[in-house]
C-alpha cells in the first residue's frame, strides 16, 4: 500500500526504444501545480502584451491618419490665410487710392491752384515749396512715387493732371459700370429673342408648294400660300422650330389637326394636317422638343407638313427662317 506522501508526487517516467534501462523522475505535486500556474500566467501576459501591441499599432496608425489629415487641413488653411491676405491688401490698396483721390480732389485743388497761379518760371513760393517738399512723399502717393523727385512745380502741374485724369476715369468708371449693365440686359434679351426666332425645319423633307401664289392643287384657280408644304413619311416627327407655349391644339377645318405655338416677340408658328399631336395647349416647349407627327387630317392632297410663321401677325415666308 503506497504512503500519503507518494499519492502527493507525480513520476514521469522515460522508456527508451532501445535496451537500455528506464529512467524516471518524480515531482511533488506542488511543482506541477506550480508549473502549471506559470504556464497558464506566462499565457495571460502573452495574450495581454499581444493585445496591447495590436491596440499601439491601431492607435499609432490613426494618429498617423489624423496627422496627416491635420497637415493637409493646416496646408488649406494657410493657402486660404495668403489668399485671404492677398484680397485684404488689394483692398486695402484701393481704400487708400479711393481715400487718396478723395483728398486730393477735395482738400488739394485749392493748393494746386495756389501754386500754378505763385510759379514764376521754374521758381515758384516758398510756401508753396515748402507744402509740397512735406506733402508730396513716395508714401503719400503710394505707387506715385515718382512724382515727389520732380520739381515743385512740375509736382503740381503733375499732381494736377493726375487728379483730373483720375476724376476723368472715375467718371468714366461710374457711367460704364451702368452700361455694362444696360449692355448685360440688352444681351440677355437679344438672347431671349434669338431663341423665339425660328430657325430650324419643323420636319425632315422637302418642300412641295412654296410661299406665295400658287394653282390650286385641289381644283382651279389660283390662292395665295401662306405657308410651305414639307412632305415626309407618314408619322414623322414634327420640331418645334424656336422656343415657345402651345396656345392651341386641335382641328381647324382645311387645315386638320393644328398646333399654333406663340414665341414671343411678334412670332408665331404653324403646324398643320398633322396625324396626332405630342403637346397640348399651355406647354412651353424648347427648340427642336416633338410637338407631333406628319399626317394627312384636313383638306389634303397627301401627307405632308403645311408650316406657317407670324409675325407681327401677318404671314411671312417661311424659307427664310429655314435653317
Amino acid at each position: 500500500m503506497k504512503s500519503k506522501q507518494d499519492k502527493r508526487c507525480f513520476t514521469i517516467m522515460i522508456v527508451p526504444h532501445t535496451e537500455e534501462a528506464t529512467f524516471s523522475l518524480r515531482l511533488p505535486l506542488y511543482v506541477v501545480q506550480l508549473a502549471v500556474a506559470l504556464l497558464v500566467l506566462g499565457a495571460a501576459g502573452f495574450s495581454a502584451l499581444g493585445y496591447a501591441y495590436l491596440k499601439t499599432a491601431s492607435e499609432a496608425q490613426e494618429a498617423q491618419v489624423l496627422r496627416e489629415l491635420n497637415r493637409a487641413q493646416q496646408e488649406e488653411i494657410d493657402s486660404l490665410a495668403i489668399e485671404t491676405e492677398k484680397m485684404i491688401e488689394q483692398l486695402r490698396d484701393v481704400d487708400e487710392l479711393v481715400n487718396f483721390v478723395t483728398e486730393k480732389l477735395e482738400l488739394e485743388d485749392e493748393e494746386v491752384d495756389e501754386v500754378l497761379d505763385n510759379q514764376s518760371g521754374s521758381n515758384p513760393s516758398s510756401a508753396a515749396y515748402d507744402y509740397y517738399a512735406a506733402n508730396s512723399t513716395p508714401q503719400s502717393f503710394g505707387n506715385i512715387g515718382p512724382l515727389a523727385y520732380e520739381r515743385p512745380h512740375e509736382q503740381a502741374s503733375s499732381k494736377r493732371g493726375l487728379l483730373e485724369r483720375t476724376a476723368d476715369n472715375i467718371a468714366v468708371l461710374k457711367n460704364i459700370v451702368p452700361e455694362r449693365s444696360d449692355t448685360l440686359d440688352l444681351l440677355g434679351e437679344y438672347a431671349d429673342r434669338a431663341k423665339a426666332k425660328p430657325a430650324i425645319w419643323p420636319a425632315r423633307g422637302r418642300i412641295t408648294s412654296g410661299y406665295g401664289m400658287r394653282a390650286i392643287p385641289y381644283g382651279s384657280g389660283y390662292q395665295f400660300h401662306t405657308g410651305v408644304d414639307i412632305i415626309g413619311s407618314r408619322n414623322s416627327p414634327i420640331w418645334a422650330s424656336a422656343d415657345g407655349r402651345i396656345t392651341f391644339s386641335g382641328y381647324r377645318g382645311s387645315l386638320g389637326n393644328l398646333l399654333i405655338i406663340d414665341h414671343g416677340y411678334g412670332y408665331k408658328t404653324y403646324y398643320a394636317h398633322l396625324s396626332s399631336f405630342a403637346v397640348t395647349v399651355g406647354d412651353e416647349v424648347k427648340r427642336g422638343e416633338t410637338i407631333g407627327y406628319m399626317g394627312a387630317s384636313g383638306r389634303t392632297t397627301g401627307v405632308h407638313l403645311h408650316y406657317e410663321v407670324h409675325q407681327e401677325g401677318s404671314p411671312v415666308n417661311p424659307e427664310r427662317y429655314l435653317d
